[in-house]
C-alpha cells in the first residue's frame, strides 16, 4: 500500500487517506465529513509520511 493513514470517527466509521494524493477511500465516510482532518493532514503531510515510514519499515 502507498503511504496512508486512517481517520477514525468517534462512532468508529473510518477512512483511509492516501498521503500522496489525499484521496479518501471509505465505505462509510465522505471527504466532506473529514474536511478538518484532511486540512491538517495536508499541512502536516511530511510528518505523516515520516511516521508512516517509521511504523512500516
Amino acid at each position: 500500500m502507498p503511504p496512508h493513514l486512517h481517520v477514525v470517527m468517534a462512532d468508529r466509521r473510518d477512512a483511509l487517506v492516501d498521503l500522496t494524493t489525499l484521496a479518501v477511500t471509505s465505505r462509510t465516510l465522505r471527504a466532506s465529513e473529514i474536511a478538518d482532518a484532511l486540512a491538517w493532514i495536508e499541512a502536516n503531510r511530511a510528518y505523516c509520511v515520516q511516521v508512516f515510514k517509521e511504523c512500516n519499515p
